[in-house]
């Protein structure tokens, strides 16, 4: 999240797990919108990133959703693997 100060918030960068591959993110919110959690949002550049990470399921339905195949789930909790 870009602050008026033009700071970016660190959240963003380090707190998710996804992998996103931003050639081929198109930024269409499929999986924002898809998520049954609301736990992604669209970082400063219009990406999405996972900004709730301990609500998160760890469902994939961000990962199926998305049309280009940009999004992969990057690392999981070791009670879930």
């Amino acid at each position: 999240m870009q602050i008026a100060c033009g700071n970016i918030c660190p959240e963003e960068e380090a707190y998710s797990n996804l992998e996103l591959n931003e050639d081929r993110c198109n930024k269409c919110g499929k999986c924002v919108d898809i998520c049954p959690m609301d736990v992604l949002r669209f970082n400063h550049k219009g990406y999405p990133f996972m900004r709730y990470l301990d609500d998160c399921w760890y469902c994939d339905s961000c990962v199926f959703m998305c049309p280009r195949q940009a999004i992969k789930m990057d690392t999981l909790p070791y009670l879930i693997r």
